[in-house]
């Protein structure tokens, strides 16, 4: 009873240091890129610019949150006889966001597919665009349709992960990408800062809580 008392406690004050971990290294992140605009302006928009230095360690960041959660994916697919819905959409969320950083969609096929006419571009052969159909809209079609079958599933397993620290930090991070992904436009006319600092910054934050909630993640959902 002693031992199972003191290795309950143990649990939970490692479990929190997951939250402590995540804010600490928020506020150095910040605090740091911050100094460096206040100090040299210039240095703060080169490395906030885009495809700057600090996107691709938020890409990094994101890659890395990826791979340990699909490790979690698979290791408690295996544990469990079933693939946990929640498990898919983190992985395949982190996946889209390394994908949307990255420009892939430019990079293959030489323009932003979402936001041009590529798809009915006549120009472009059709097996490309078949092919940036099937990727763009069919892979996350297929997600959210394997989400909505399991929808008490997922419900349940989401709840499960707000009670512990991992969850609510990879919520709060979530959170932070969706409201920075909302607003990016606004964020590029603050006076005073570089024109993507402020969405940099903030798309670090949330990769560093990607990957501090990707590291934390002791228990299966």
């Amino acid at each position: 009873m002693v031992v199972a008392t003191f290795l309950a406690r143990l649990w939970s004050r490692a479990e929190f240091r997951c939250e402590t971990l995540a804010a600490a290294l928020a506020v150095i992140a910040v605090f740091v890129l911050s100094a460096i605009a206040l100090v040299d302006p210039g240095l703060a928009d080169r490395a906030t610019a885009e495809s700057g230095v600090v996107e691709w360690f938020q890409v990094l960041l994101d890659a890395a949150a990826a791979v340990l959660f699909g490790r979690h994916l698979v290791r408690n697919a295996a544990r469990a006889g079933h693939v946990s819905p929640l498990d898919v959409v983190i992985v395949a969320s982190l996946i889209g966001l390394v994908i949307g950083e990255v420009d892939l969609d430019r990079l293959v096929f030489g323009t932003k597919v979402i936001s041009t006419r590529f798809f009915v571009n006549p120009r472009v052969a059709l097996p490309w665009r078949v092919l940036a159909a099937v990727v763009v809209v069919g892979v996350p079609a297929a997600i959210g349709i394997f989400a909505l079958v399991r929808i008490r599933l997922f419900w349940s397993e989401s709840w499960i992960a707000i009670a512990e620290p991992w969850g609510r930090v990879l919520a709060a991070s979530v959170a932070l990408a969706v409201f920075t992904e909302l607003f990016e436009r606004q964020l590029g006319h603050v006076p005073g800062v570089p024109r993507y600092f402020l969405e940099e910054v903030f798309e670090l934050v949330a990769g560093i809580g990607f990957l501090v909630s990707a590291v934390a993640r002791r228990s299966d959902v």
